[in-house]
């Protein structure tokens, strides 16, 4: 047996093993282009937030007593952030999710009581400002773990949590976390046709295997992949040595073969390249890291200490509001860390944000030296490391950037360093917080993983419309090698059971 022949043979027996979850692969890929990512954004979250409307005759408990009142609820609490919640001023306490805090306790900011676990009551009327006025409630049930529409681990810290089902023409659910009270996803009609035509299907997101059996799920991610892979290469192997048959003997035919075998093999031909390629960085994608910082550079930048704030939040609010002027409302303060010192963060409708300092002192943003040096407090840098470039950005690049229906932090300074890993740390203009990391392992995997599988090539990540114009008509030729190739696998497969079994093809 020569190497042509094991070559079709692997091609065919993959291609009926495991055609059909290729043509769904293909299919869901289609339907995930236009997946709402149930998760609200940051800039969703502040807008529906009712404005603070503090007076200097508000007592307040502060920030450290509600992280001492929230006890083993909060335990580990990083920071908290005082909004309202519910018709009331609570503390929302934050506890670390690698680079991204979640609230883990809600604290009610003059009596001080734990005010979580939250009952469907309190879900009920979270839920209820994200949905329209008139929409109907229809029921709440409690959900220990993430179903199908939140199973992904980037939802698991909002579980358990309460399900809010409403009447209205979306038939709209408001997942709201337990212990939070925050909203862990919003799920409609949309998301639940995308969920089950793109990403269980994509991702093998059925919950009796990624939830009970998560080693399986990992080692079929790995392995389903790699076998796909070997479907490309050995397909394109034969589709180019079919190529031209008879050229020599003057006779014009590009494919050695007739109907669905033609199509299959010139769509092999022009897309063969990108099955390879896809399913590459799918494997990949259950690898490596992101940009976000790691959580040891998060937790260096905020450092320790017993220092407190030596103003009041009402204070705070009046800094920041008289450095913007009345042209917003305070919606939240955010009680943050920075090398051990206190600071506050107020936040205005419209996204604008303020850093107040422990003092009272105002400003809009770093200035570039700031930045430098929480850049060379979170990577461990001292201070004679060289720096390569400063730079702010207003607009996301290449490396730090937020999918669609995401978001990332903006303005950032991005301090490069001269370091023999180019490390690049990006810094929150605003608050001083890292919040993106890029080495040469982040570099690779944002290429190979992410450019590849998703094309999110910085020319494409802002316009949306020129990224569906280009990835849709790869997906479909993807989707015509499949469904050929199915063809294919059926009609053999036909032909096989009618054939007499001593005559049935190998």
């Amino acid at each position: 047996m020569n190497w042509k022949t094991v070559n079709y043979l692997t091609h065919r027996w993959i291609g009926i093993t495991l055609g059909a979850l290729t043509f769904t692969w293909f299919v869901s890929g289609i339907a995930m282009m236009y997946y709402p990512w149930p998760a609200p954004t940051a800039s969703e979250e502040i807008a529906r937030l009712e404005p603070l409307r503090l007076d200097a005759t508000a007592r307040l408990i502060g920030f450290d007593s509600a992280l001492a009142a929230g006890g083993d609820r909060g335990g580990g609490a990083i920071g908290a952030r005082l909004a309202r919640w519910n018709g009331g001023l609570v503390y929302l306490l934050w506890r670390g999710s690698g680079s991204r805090p979640r609230a883990v306790a809600v604290v009610d900011a003059v009596s001080g009581r734990v005010l979580s676990p939250i009952d469907s009551t309190q879900a009920i009327a979270v839920a209820r400002r994200w949905v329209e006025p008139a929409a109907t409630f229809a029921s709440a049930d409690l959900l220990e773990s993430g179903d199908h529409y939140l199973l992904s681990s980037e939802y698991r810290h909002g579980f358990p949590a309460w399900v809010v089902r409403f009447a209205d023409a979306n038939r709209t659910s408001v997942y709201v976390s337990r212990a939070g009270g925050f909203v862990v996803g919003i799920v409609t009609n949309r998301t639940r046709w995308t969920t089950w035509l793109g990403t269980v299907p994509h991702w093998l997101y059925f919950k009796w295997l990624y939830s009970r059996h998560f080693e399986w799920w990992l080692w079929v991610s790995y392995v389903l992949p790699a076998i796909a892979m070997l479907a490309g290469a050995s397909g394109i192997v034969i589709g180019v040595h079919q190529l031209l048959p008879h050229w020599r003997r003057g006779a014009w035919r590009i494919s050695a073969y007739r109907g669905a075998s033609q199509w299959h093999h010139l769509a092999g031909i022009v897309f063969g390249v990108l099955v390879v390629t896809w399913s590459l960085s799918g494997l990949l994608e259950v690898l490596g890291p992101d940009v976000s910082p790691p959580e040891r550079q998060v937790a260096t930048v905020r450092g320790r200490g017993d220092a407190r704030a030596s103003i009041r939040e009402m204070d705070a609010v009046a800094s920041a509001a008289r450095a913007v002027g009345a042209v917003a409302d305070p919606v939240a303060v955010d009680y943050v860390r920075i090398l051990g010192v206190p600071a506050f963060v107020v936040r205005f409708t419209g996204g604008t944000r303020v850093f107040v300092d422990g003092t009272g002192t105002t400003r809009l943003e770093l200035i570039p030296g700031d930045a430098v040096s929480v850049a060379r407090v979170a990577i461990g840098a001292p201070v004679d490391r060289g720096i390569r470039s400063v730079e702010r950005l207003a607009t996301y690049d290449a490396y730090y950037y937020a999918r669609f229906h995401r978001e990332l932090p903006l303005p950032v300074y991005r301090v490069a360093f001269t370091d023999a890993d180019r490390s690049v740390v990006y810094v929150d203009a605003v608050s001083g917080e890292p919040v993106g990391y890029v080495d040469p392992e982040v570099r690779s995997y944002r290429w190979l993983r992410d450019g590849l599988h998703s094309f999110d090539f910085p020319a494409l990540n802002s316009r949306r419309v020129l990224w569906q114009s280009i990835v849709l008509p790869l997906m479909l030729g993807g989707t015509l090698i499949a469904a050929t190739g199915l063809w294919l696998v059926a009609r053999r497969l036909r032909r096989w059971v009618a054939a007499p079994r001593s005559a049935r093809p190998a």
